[in-house]
Formats: C-alpha cells, structure tokens, sequence
C-alpha cells in the first residue's frame, strides 16, 4: 500500500486531528455525552427489566438513532472548521494526494469514535455484574456499533465537505445519516412496497444481524462499500478545484456524477452476488440463532416453483415469560429466510390488536391473540399477545397459532415447513383400545372426549391412521403404536403380536395402574368401569386377553402387578407428591438413567412416569434388550393390590405405605430387536439350504424379526405434560413428549428431527437482579400464607367460641328441651351476626396485610431497578469526564502560566 498510499501524510494528518481532539476538554465532554446516552439506552427503559436478559437488545434498538446525532456533533467540524479558519488550504497544498488526505481526516474521526465505543464496554461489564452476559453476543453487537459508526462517519465527512457553517454541517450530516438509517421505515409509511424496495440499501437489516449477534459477510460487505463510495465522493468532493470549467462533451460536474452513479450500480451489483452467497456466522456462545444441518438440508430440498411462505404475527413487545421464546422465534425465521433465498419467503408483522394486521391473521388464518398474565414490578395483569405463524406452498397451509413458551421454536418450523412443502410423510397407526386416543362418545360416562394430544402431535408429522384390530392388520404402515395392550382381547392382542413379529415397528406402552382410569388396570376384571345400574340386559364384557405372556414371547418380562417407586425428587415444590411419582434424571444416583448409546433417550435431561411398572428381559429371548430408561438406587417396587385399595366408592390408591428401598435399578423403558441382522439370517438360510436344515439353524439365531420399544407407563404421555411442554412451567422441563416422539422416530428410520427436537435454546437473564428480587417475592408469599392462616385460625376461634355457647346452652339442666332450643336458636342469631362482623374485619385485615406486602414487594423491587439505573448511567461517564476536567484544568494553568510570561517579557 505504501508504493500508492503516503503513510507518512496520513499518520501526520491522523496524529493532527486526534491532538487537536483531545487536547481539547469539549472532546472528554463529548464522549462522556455519548457513554451517558448509550447507557440510558441501554438500561434506563422499563423493558430491559421486563424482558429479564443480559443483552444489549434495548441499547442496539435505539443505537442507530443515537448515531444519527451523534456522528454529525463528530463530524461537522472535519471540514468546516478547516474552511472557516483557512487551514484547509495549509492541507491541500501538502505534497500529498486528495485521497491521502481524506483518509487521514477519516481515521482520525474513525479514532475518536473508537476510542468512545472502547470505553462504553462498561455496559458489558454492567451486564457481567447483573448477570452472565454471551460473550459472543457482545462481541456481534460492539463489532455492529463500530462497523455502523464508520460507515457514517465517511457519510457525516461529505456533508462537512459541502459548507464552511459548523451548524449547517451537522443538519446536514444528520440528514444523510437519516437516510440511510430511516429510509427504510420512513417509506414504509407511504407505501409497503416501496420500503421492501430500499431495504437493500438501508442500514436497518444489516446492523439487525450483529445486534443478534451473528457477523453476515453481506453486513461486512455492506459497511465497507458504504465507506468507499462515500469516501470516493468525499476525494471527488475535495478535487472539484482541479476540474475544468467544461469538457468536450458536458461540465465536470455532470462526467464526475456520472462516475459515481457507475460505481454505486456496481457496489450495489456486487452486493447482491455477496448477499446470495449467504456467508453467516452465529458469534453467540449458546448458537442461538445457528441452523442445525437438518433444517439447512430440509431448506436445500425445496424448490424454487414451489416456495414455501412464512407469515409471522407478532406483538412488539410481549411479558416476561414470552421474550426468550419471541426472540428465538423471529431469529430463526431471519436464518431461515436468509438460508432459504427464493424458496422460502418469510414476513414478520408486528401485530397489535385492532389493526389490520390483527384483523388479516384472524381472517386469513385463524391467528387471535392470546391474553397471558404480565407481571411486572409487583404488577399483576393481563395483555394479548400475538405470536402465531402460518405456512403456505401452494395449496397448503398449515397454521401455528401461538407459539407456546415450551415448545422447541426451530423442530416446530422445520417440521411444519416439511408437512406444507408437501414431502411424502409415513404412515403410524395407533391401535384403538380401551384408552380412547381418537376421543369419541363414552357410553358409560354418556359424555364425548376430545382426541388426546398425543394424537395430534404425531398428525403434525406422520400420517395417522387408526387401528382396530378385529381382524388381521393389514395396512401397509411404518410403525404402530400400541397404547395399554392389556385392556384388548386374547384374539386383538394375536392380531398385535403377529403384526409385531413380522419386524413391523412398533412401540408398546404398558401400565400396571392407569391413574387416569383404575378399572383399566391388567389386574382389575373387564368392565369393573361399567355403571352396575346399567349393566342389566347387557352382554358381559370380553375377557383380556394375557398381556404377560405377548410381551414374553416378544422377549419382555413384566409383572403386571408390581409398581415402582424411586425416592428422587429435584423440585423441592413437589415434594407433596408420593415417590410412586418417579422423576428419572441424571441426580437419582443411577448407573445409566437414560441410555446415551440411543437415539431415543442419549439427550433426555428429565422424565417423569406415573406408578410405573418395569421390564426385564425375559428368560431364553433372542432377542437384544437394551434398557433406555431407568430408575435410580434408592428405589423399589409395591403389588398392585398393595397399592390399590377397594372401598365403597371403588378403587382407590394408598398413600400410606411404607417404602423400603431394595437397590434395584428398575428398567421403565427398553428396545427389543432381533439378535441377527438380515443378512445374517439370509446367510443363515442359505446355509440350511445347502445342508438340506432349513429351520434348525434359523430358529437358534432368532424365531422372528422385532423391533419393539416397550414403556412400562401410560400415564407419561397424558394431558397434563403436553399442557406443561407448551406453557413452559418454570424449572419443569420434562422430556416425556420428546422421549414418546424420539421413540417414533427410531422405530420408523426417520431420525431427522430427533437432534432438533432435544435442542433447547437458553438465553442468559439477569441473575443478580432475579436473586435480589426473589427473597421479596419469597417474603410477599409467606406474608400472604401467614395472613391467611391468621385468618383462618381467628375465624375457627370465634366458631369454637360460638360452639361453645351453644353447647353450654345445651347441657343446662334446669331448661327443657323447648326451652333449650329457643335459646340456641337465639344465641346463634346474635353470635352468627356478631361471627359475620368479625369474619368481616378478619378478612379485611387479611386483605390489607396482603396488599400492604404487594406494595412492600412492588416498591422494594422498584427501589432495586432504580438503584441498579443509576449506577448503570451514572458511574460509567465518571472517568472520562474527570479526565476531561484534568485535561480542562491544566490547560487553564498552562494559560495562565503564559500570560503571566508574557507579561513579565513584556515588562
């Protein structure tokens, strides 16, 4: 760069501008302005709170603004300052070259603006104190901040270049720097298409991909083209004192215009090859806005003349417990769109109730807002919340309409993505038994049920068809599931094990006490659920058929009878629960909790099974047994009719049992395979064949083909988890839904969502600020729980004392009956209103307690945000601006010290 370039010119000039800079106490002042401005753009918002992150997301919101003033204020004396003065000739009659000379100007501002985004770190080590910020975030946001600031910069240079007026060169600077950064909302005003039309020229969408914190090569791309050409118009600029009056053919003016055009059209050209080219890196430590390579190959497959369309109605702002899943949605819908280029087009609408936006997603496609409980500051209430996305391909159109807290954000896209673009989905069937997946009418209960949620998660990805095995099961499906094949009859439950042992997939879910209904438990006759007042006239019930001895000819051993209980439990607030509740996870002291050597079970975290029973493989199987999930040390087993009570309102399950563990590891949920592959057995069989035995060899290797997953409960795939997957319910984080929907996806060969499925995205929060606000929630929780009890111990002492007298009444000998009961009756009229007065005041002091502890939170916690503002805003500018004042005060010493030279000189 030397042989073109002077160095030694451009040091001189940047070594110039920066002394002049910070020798200058307003330039301290002027950082510190910025420092101020950034950290109240950061923290002083209420949504920084709300939202509950350690990121910079309020901060990278208003920076662009904050540059629009802030660049110009930098700016505007570049050039205009070197003009009102008339040193701006003592420059340009160097020996060196405009562009020399440009660049110098440029990297000196480029310098000062550094300096000031270097010492605005502090946010980042705010952020460290409150909680554990992504380093890899931070670093996409600071390295977007630099990258827009030097991008306006060069632009904020051109119009100091055009006045010698300071002021004027600021508006004038503030107005390009407008363009590029509003040009993009301003237009979409007027007009939607117009705004999608400058998109690409506008800072909004490359500076939106560093604030989320992934470095584009189309972002880099589009900063560094914005610096040159706004350089080379700054060069052109300064050079118009060397141009002609005219040319041959127009003035310089025009043939220099011209020139730029060129060049804008081929930066702008070049743009669009980088942008297709669609080079992105996640910085982010937790990945959270990476593709995973299914979702990349799922996009590749797509095609062109069949583009898959992305509608997302969004709120702009949502409650606490909502921003993480809001956030994750939209970043990957932004990956999406960018990875899938012309075959996937995505729109996201910040939708508001009462918009035309609201109204086209209800009318359009069924999308109405969700009103969520908002606490914020103490505050409880209520507000709607959009945050549904419809897919459409064609004549397709499957429809997301809320987005729950727990749902895993990118399998559900990529999965919906999949079943609209129209690729061939495999067929499930589900055996209907006494369980009633598909819902319908109970003609015992004389009530209709909805279809379970199992059910409809697997209509989301496979064909589901339902299976009644009266007959022989003859459709050509890829996996069955069998839901309590204990309550089919002994010809259904052939019907099953032949399907089964033709190496059908199929997954089996046994249970030896159905919570959700008794009289299904193996144990119990058929039809100990029928109403005895509607059984005359009826036929009797179908016996069972003998589940035990199916499962052990399929190489599974399970007692029917037996129900395990395991003493781990890691939520201290369900500790109510019986330990019959058995909670599988990592802590339960187990050898292998789940097997990490399977598909289906390597990432599960946490399980929960509801009186559960346990396999065993059973004595002289074939067939591999490979345990997947399993209970912990401290646990043991109870017979069913132990457990189960019978009483005259039925059933009933015994709480009051005494548990001893017998440091078992019981398997609740095993894969059962063939021993041999096929080409084993096909080698096998040509072996008899060629010694004339064809069976003996066969039968030693393995009787039949089997691929069968076992799970010794029902009740793990009931309404209650698929309820707690979608709202996300605080630290219950249960893999049920995803260990039922991996298992399906082993059997059937159709692994591509399994990895997405068991993601979970974690955005980092504000722990500090969680821990601090916790112990007053904690204090209003037991404030309430003693006023309560107060309460209720107060009103039982005024009844006690009203029985009291009444009692006394009662027991009075020298009364009689009559008498005696007048008396009550009065006693109680008057002791009654006076019990409802006090029950009254009770009750009111109650309330008061309660809502003066609401109050004591509230302010408490507002007390903390307040505090933790200031100190954010405050402290931060502190050393810059003494600085600035050291800088300040020694200069005036040094004034003072000249004048007092010069006037001794001069007497």
């Amino acid at each position: 760069m030397g042989e073109y370039l002077n160095l030694t010119i451009i040091r001189a000039v940047v070594r110039r501008d920066l002394r002049m800079y910070f020798s200058n106490p307003s330039g301290y002042v002027f950082i510190t302005l910025f420092i101020f401005l950034s950290a109240a753009a950061a923290f002083w918002q209420n949504q920084f709170f709300l939202n509950n992150l350690a990121n910079l997301d309020q901060l990278s919101r208003w920076f662009p603004y904050l540059l629009m003033f802030f660049v110009p204020a930098l700016t505007m004396a570049v050039w205009a300052e070197e003009r009102k003065q008339g040193t701006d000739e003592l420059l340009l009659t160097l020996p060196a070259r405009d562009i020399e000379i440009v660049l110098g100007k440029y990297l000196a501002a480029l310098g000062v603006y550094t300096a000031s985004v270097v010492l605005s770190l502090s946010h980042a080590f705010v952020l460290l104190f409150l909680g554990r910020p992504d380093l890899g975030l931070m670093f996409g946001n600071y390295l977007g901040y630099w990258l827009l600031g030097a991008a306006l910069i060069a632009v904020g240079m051109l119009g100091s270049l055009l006045t010698t007026n300071a002021t004027i060169a600021f508006i004038l600077g503030a107005v390009f720097c407008a363009a590029l950064v509003g040009m993009e909302s301003t237009l979409g005003l007027f007009n939607d298409s117009l705004a999608r039309l400058v998109t690409p020229l506008s800072v909004g969408g490359y500076f939106e991909d560093f604030s989320r914190g992934v470095v584009s090569l189309s972002g880099l791309y589009y900063f560094l083209a914005v610096i040159g050409v706004f350089l080379f118009l700054n060069v052109r600029l300064i050079g118009h004192r060397h141009w002609p009056s005219t040319t041959d053919a127009m003035p310089m003016w025009g043939h220099q215009a011209l020139r730029a055009l060129a060049i804008v059209v081929a930066v702008v050209s070049v743009g669009a090859i980088v942008t297709r080219a669609n080079l992105r890196l996640d910085v982010t430590a937790e990945r959270l806005h990476s593709l995973s390579g299914e979702t990349r190959r799922l996009l590749g497959e797509l095609t062109t003349d069949r583009p898959v369309f992305i509608q997302a109605y969004v709120s702009p702002t949502v409650p606490e417990q909502l921003v993480q899943t809001r956030e994750t949605v939209l970043g990957l819908l932004r990956e999406i769109d960018a990875a899938g280029g012309a075959k996937v087009q995505v729109r996201i609408e910040a939708t508001e109730p009462f918009t035309a936006a609201a109204r086209n997603a209800r009318e359009t496609f069924g999308i109405t807002p969700q009103r969520i409980s908002e606490l914020g500051g103490g505050r409880a209430g209520f507000t709607d919340v959009f945050l549904g996305l419809a897919f459409t391909c064609g004549a397709e159109e499957q429809v997301i309409r809320f987005f729950d807290r727990g749902l895993p954000a990118e399998y559900e896209i990529a999965r919906t993505i999949r079943v609209v673009s129209g690729t061939d989905r495999q067929r499930v069937g589900v055996v209907n038994s006494a369980i009633r997946l598909f819902g319908g009418f109970d003609f015992q209960t004389m009530q209709s049920s909805p279809a379970w949620s199992v059910v409809e998660e697997l209509r989301k990805q496979y064909d589901v068809v339902e299976i009644t095995p009266t007959g022989p099961i003859t459709e050509d499906l890829d996996g069955l599931v069998v839901v309590l094949p204990s309550s089919l009859a002994q010809e259904e439950m052939d019907r099953v094990e032949a399907f089964v042992t033709l190496g059908n997939p199929t997954l089996m879910l046994v249970d030896p006490i159905p919570t959700l209904d008794l009289s299904l438990s193996p144990a119990e006759e058929p039809g100990a659920n029928r109403n005895p007042f509607m059984q005359q006239g009826q036929p009797p019930p179908t016996p069972k058929g003998d589940v035990q001895a199916m499962l052990s000819r399929l190489g599974v051993a399970w007692d029917s009878g037996q129900i395990v209980w395991d003493a781990y439990n890691p939520h201290p607030d369900l500790a109510h629960l019986p330990p019959e509740v058995v909670f599988v996870g990592e802590g339960n002291e187990g050898e292998m909790s789940f097997n990490r050597d399977h598909n289906a079970s390597k990432a599960l975290q946490e399980l929960v099974t509801l009186y559960p029973g346990h396999l065993r493989q059973a004595v002289g199987s074939n067939y591999d047994f490979q345990p997947l999930v399993s209970s912990g040390r401290v646990s043991g087993t109870f017979q069913y009719f132990q457990m189960v009570q019978r009483g005259f309102f039925g059933a009933q399950l015994n709480q009051n049992l005494r548990h001893q563990p017998d440091s078992v590891e019981y398997v609740l949920a095993a894969h059962v395979k063939s021993s041999v592959s096929a080409s084993d057995r096909d080698a096998a069989a040509t072996a008899g064949g060629d010694t004339g035995d064809t069976t003996g060899e066969l039968d030693v290797l393995a009787p039949d083909s089997v691929n069968l997953i076992v799970i010794a409960d029902v009740d793990f795939i009931s309404e209650q988890f698929f309820q707690i997957r979608r709202i996300g319910a605080g630290n219950l984080n249960f893999d049920n839904v995803t260990f039922f929907l991996n298992a399906i996806d082993v059997l059937v060969g159709d692994e591509s969502f399994i990895a997405l499925r068991n993601r979970r995205v974690q955005h980092r929060t504000l722990a500090r600020v969680e821990s601090q606000t916790r112990s007053f929630v904690e204090q209003r929780a037991s404030e309430e729980a003693q006023a309560e009890n107060g309460a209720e111990q107060a009103l039982a002492e005024a009844q006690g004392r009203l029985d009291q007298r009444v009692a006394e009444v009662q027991n009075r000998g020298d009364l009689d009956a009559q008498a005696k009961e007048i008396m009550a009756r009065n006693l109680q009229e008057v002791e009654n209103r006076r019990f409802e007065v006090l029950k009254a005041n009770i009750e009111s002091e109650k309330e008061a307690t309660i809502q003066g502890s609401m109050e004591t939170m509230e302010s408490e916690i507002r007390r903390i945000q307040s505090s933790i503002r200031m100190l954010a805003v405050l402290l931060p500018p502190i050393p810059v601006f003494a600085l600035g004042v050291m800088i300040f005060v020694r200069r005036q010493r040094r004034e003072r010290e000249g004048a007092v030279a010069a006037h001794r000189i001069k007497g």
